[in-house]
């Protein structure tokens, strides 16, 4: 047993707002963008401070993970309907200005547990929105804030603090135990096809709705178990985050549909990085035009990859059609080595 004077000590804090100790906002906000770990997002760089916007207003801070864009308002005390609304209002324009990147509106106070707490959670389940409390607590000499998960959109991939908000991380006998044995079955054959044809990628078995199939630090594949299979959310083949199907959507969602599948363009889920949700049978992993997609929205995650629509008319570019997906099924496939 460790002895006593080996552990770290342990010493009584009260609660306490910063405004009683003197601090604002501004403090707030500067303290969060030196070290951008205290966001509670993950290992996210500070883009801009007081990003100012030409129609009016500036954004607290915006901070990126890679392609996904936060766009951070601070607040000390209570949430009010101003921040609640200031922050999606940023994220909008954010969305425009960058419309290549994910977008999600991070929202970071003292306390929401107020009145428009309701209102932000049921936003949140149709936005990509996190709500966080920075708690702070004072001991004998020292305040230390800590960063609490409240209300995060259930689809998102985050990071830091925030990724473990539903509590308990899951582990893979957890959805040993849970999932059918089908389920499973399914879930064995995805991963073994996608390792053998596309290249590695890691299992996290973290969240708690689905397994995620990651490549480098981006989830590619999230899989929501059905009792005979799974709804797969893939990245747009062409790399398309908008409102409306691109080129390669409406493509494949013909071909998939001759196969008795159906595929939907879902822009919502994780903030648009993963718009086409299919469901699948471990039966369905054999079909060409199946490996054809799954192919297509892992190639497009490699930095610097042309969208699929331009690499399939451009002669520089053939089409990685049925035959070669069916080709690299036998084993002549070359692996694709994972990036970020």
């Amino acid at each position: 047993m460790e002895r006593l004077g080996h552990r770290t000590p342990v010493h009584a804090a009260q609660p306490v707002r910063l405004r009683e100790l003197g601090y604002d906002e501004r403090w707030l906000q500067d303290w969060l963008a030196a070290d951008p770990t205290r966001l509670g997002l993950g290992q996210v760089v500070v883009l801009a401070q007081e990003l100012t916007h030409a129609t009016g207003g500036s954004l607290d801070i915006l901070a990126a993970d890679g392609d996904t864009y936060y766009s951070v308002e601070v607040q000390l005390g209570e949430v009010d309907a101003s921040h609640g609304f200031r922050v999606l209002d940023y994220w909008a324009r954010n969305r425009a200005r960058y419309p290549d990147k994910t977008h999600v509106a991070a929202l970071l106070v003292e306390s929401a547990d107020g009145r428009f707490r309701q209102a932000l959670q049921a936003i949140a389940e149709y936005l990509p929105l996190i709500v966080v409390a920075l708690r702070a607590w004072r001991g004998a000499s020292e305040v230390v804030l800590v960063p609490e998960p409240l209300i995060v959109n259930e689809s998102l991939d985050v990071g830091g603090t925030v990724g473990l908000a539903s509590g308990k991380v899951r582990t893979e006998q957890d959805w040993r135990e849970q999932l059918t044995e089908e389920a499973w079955a399914f879930y064995e054959a995805f991963v073994a096809w996608t390792r053998e044809h596309l290249g590695e990628v890691r299992v996290d078995y973290s969240p708690k709705s689905y397994i995620g199939l990651r490549r480098g630090r981006r989830v590619w594949a999230p899989l929501w178990f059905r009792r005979d299979g799974a709804t797969v959310y893939l990245p747009d083949p062409d790399g398309s985050r908008a409102e409306e199907p691109s080129v390669a959507m409406e493509s494949f969602r013909e071909r998939l549909h001759d196969e008795g599948l159906e595929a939907a363009w879902q822009r919502t889920y994780n903030a648009g990085s993963n718009p086409i949700s299919m469901r699948l049978q471990r039966s369905d992993l054999d079909k060409p035009v199946v490996q054809e997609l799954l192919r297509a929205s892992f190639e497009i995650l490699e930095p610097g990859m042309a969208p699929w629509s331009e690499r399939r008319s451009s002669p520089q570019h053939p089409q990685v059609g049925a035959a070669q997906v069916t080709e690299a099924a036998t084993g002549s496939d070359s692996r694709t080595d994972p990036g970020g």
